[in-house]
């Protein structure tokens, strides 16, 4: 699904959040792989007992379905989340798509934002991503989490809310100075 723009309106950034939380899930898969091998080696040996041969495609199809099952919930789901996952910087809008299947989307206009905030773990600074916590004000919080490279992330938001026109900001009041009514110059 293609996103709509404004008239005037561009996309600044799109990315997908950093890949690191994807760690421990590869880390599993390959614990997962590992043990699956040792399984197949073990149901292969030539010292196996002679009625425990016909066994053996059983056990090799087991030791498969369960390895399978096992890499889909602890690799293919967070993958997929992550792929799913789309965080779209415009130069009116921030824009937050979740989901493959199913889509969710979170606008929050840029005139809307009153603070920016970042927040890293150590493992997130020693990759670059954070968290990004948007504040709408009255209470209202939305946290991104993981962006890439968050602190040129927050650069850019606050670069294109500063763009933003006076007329934007304000609920459509011009606030341009008037050089007739201007007291300055009185």
């Amino acid at each position: 699904m293609r996103l709509k723009l404004a008239p005037g309106e561009h996309v600044i950034v799109r990315t997908r959040p950093h890949p690191r939380p994807l760690l421990v899930p590869f880390i599993g898969t390959l614990v997962v792989l590992a043990g699956a091998g040792f399984a197949l080696g073990l149901l292969s040996r030539d010292s196996l007992p002679t009625e425990a041969l016909e066994w053996v495609p059983l056990g090799v199809i087991l030791v498969l379905a369960v390895a399978v099952l096992i890499l889909l919930r602890i690799f293919v789901r967070p993958l997929l989340r992550w792929w799913g996952t789309r965080y779209i910087l415009t130069s009116r809008r921030l824009i937050s798509r979740r989901g493959l299947s199913t889509r969710r989307e979170q606008e929050i206009a840029l005139a809307s934002i009153y603070q920016l905030d970042t927040s890293q773990t150590l493992l997130q600074r020693s990759t670059g991503g954070g968290n990004l916590t948007v504040d709408l004000g009255r209470d209202r919080t939305v946290v991104y989490p993981d962006v890439p490279q968050v602190h040129t992330f927050k650069q850019f938001m606050v670069e294109a809310i500063g763009d933003l026109p006076l007329t934007v900001m304000f609920d459509g009041v011009d606030m341009e100075a008037d050089p007739v009514h201007d007291l300055e110059g009185y």
